[in-house]
């Protein structure tokens, strides 16, 4: 029997499960559901008790096997949290009533497919500048300036605020979020700064560094501390998560220079810091992760880029250089690797535009320019402010729940 939109929804169940019938269950949810995006998912935990629980997280093979299959849809998706940039005086900051994520993506040709995935709406213009948000497994941690952090997953529309940290003298740094191999968690870390200062005459800077971990879903659902780093960690650079590490940016010794020279490396299985790279972390430079592996964008020259790929197997980190790309116009702020997708590299630059390089022919064309991204909206929505940051960072979609453990 034809199913069609006038099907009363109790024949379409009785329907759909006898055709599931048909199908083992194991292959039919590890092999068929699995490859359903998480929207319609949402709506097929309806249907059976079995889809219902797997999607809700009872079976984590289940949550792992979706995120394994939605990294391989083409082409890659990034996900952009606009917001309002610091005020002129840098000592306010920019408060909004609404968060955004909205994903976009790119295919072979000139068509652009722009989502609005969810907004947050805080009634008391609660949220602050964003500074760098972090994405993993369709999870993403995004810090404010004011300090406060929050974790989303835009598939599912689950949030949460996560609980203060440690008191520091300066507010709104970094903060590290990454899934933890050794454990099956999701964990983010920060620094904070007990004390930082300039030693007037010596023209040189004096700190005490702490470093803390939170853990989502734990049962104490508060921030852990950890040995403290052996160096002063500079924040301005986003850190990043990879292969069961949190890797900083830091300067060695008294910074007297506090631009960032050295790489650190946080071991999230015994929870141990170690110097992974030095000399090799300029101040417009960035972190990523690109193919599974930690990657350095290093700003050669105003319009060249170096993208540097890291092996950290063994017992220290090799780096090789992988691209060497030159951009259309000089970079103001940074230029960010988002994706890999065959032999084309996806890349955020200025926190605006989005270019694809191609690793075959060197050349470098404009994809998406973000600001222009409310267009697409068909005037459902009214055009966002130009002078938005727009903040990319690679997104997958994913069931993964940020308040319960099924992973």
């Amino acid at each position: 029997m034809t199913v069609t939109p006038h099907t009363p929804p109790a024949k379409r169940r009785r329907l759909a499960s006898s055709a599931a019938a048909a199908i083992p269950e194991d292959i039919l949810v590890t092999e068929v559901l699995a490859r359903i995006p998480v929207r319609s998912l949402l709506r097929f935990r309806s249907v059976c008790r079995s889809w219902r629980a797997a999607i809700d997280g009872a079976d984590p093979r289940f949550v792992r096997r979706h995120i394994e299959l939605s990294r391989g849809w083409a082409p890659p998706c990034v996900l952009d949290v606009p917001c309002e940039p610091r005020l002129e005086d840098h000592w306010g900051e920019a408060r909004s009533k609404e968060m955004e994520f909205r994903r976009i993506r790119h295919g072979g040709d000139a068509a652009v497919d722009a989502e609005l995935m969810l907004a947050l709406v805080s009634p008391a213009n609660r949220f602050t500048a964003v500074t760098d948000p972090v994405h993993c497994d369709g999870l993403v941690l995004v810090p404010t300036a004011s300090g406060e952090l929050f974790v989303c997953n835009p598939a599912t529309r689950e949030v949460l605020a996560l609980p203060p940290g440690s008191p520091s003298v300066m507010r709104g740094r970094a903060v590290a979020f990454g899934f933890d191999p050794s454990s099956n968690t999701y964990k983010a870390a920060r620094v904070f700064y007990r004390r930082l200062e300039v030693v007037e005459g010596e023209g040189v800077m004096e700190c005490d560094v702490g470093h803390e971990v939170f853990t989502l879903g734990a049962a104490a659902s508060s921030w852990e501390p950890t040995d403290d780093p052996p160096y002063y960690v500079v924040a301005q650079i986003r850190p990043i998560c990879t292969r069961g590490a949190f890797y900083w940016t830091a300067v060695v010794g008294r910074a007297g220079d506090p631009r960032p020279t050295e790489l650190l490396r946080f071991c999230l299985r015994d929870e141990t810091f170690a110097l992974a790279a030095e000399g090799l972390i300029g101040d417009r430079d960035t972190l990523t992760e690109l193919g599974g592996r930690l990657c350095c964008a290093h700003a050669r020259t105003a319009t060249g880029v170096d993208i540097w790929l890291a092996d950290d197997d063994g017992p220290s980190t090799e780096w090789s250089m992988a691209h060497r790309i030159e951009l259309l116009r000089p970079v103001v702020h940074s230029v960010l690797p988002l994706a890999a997708d065959g032999d084309e590299l996806l890349l955020s630059v200025d926190r605006r535009v989005l270019y694809k390089y191609s690793a075959a022919s060197k050349a470098v064309r404009e994809v998406v320019d973000m600001q222009r991204v409310p267009d697409l909206y068909y005037g459902a929505r009214p055009p966002l402010p130009l002078r938005l940051v727009h903040h990319a960072v690679p997104y997958v979609e994913s069931l993964v729940s940020i308040t319960r453990r099924n992973y």
